[in-house]
């Protein structure tokens, strides 16, 4: 599977990846979900349609 730009420039430059991810976990919005993303596509799929289906009536 073909990586995009951003995913691209994300693994090149893991200082900013790092800092995003911090900002992203100082977040405290209630709807935002940290998903594990290490499973398969299909898993992941799986856990993300889930938490919208709990979260939006």
């Amino acid at each position: 599977m073909e990586k995009t730009r951003e995913e691209a420039e994300l693994e090149a430059n893991s200082i900013f990846r790092q800092k995003v991810e911090v900002s992203y976990q100082r977040m405290e919005n209630p709807s935002c979900h940290v998903v594990d993303a290490s499973p398969s596509r299909e898993k992941v799929l799986q856990t993300v349609l889930s938490i919208i289906q709990n979260n939006c009536n």
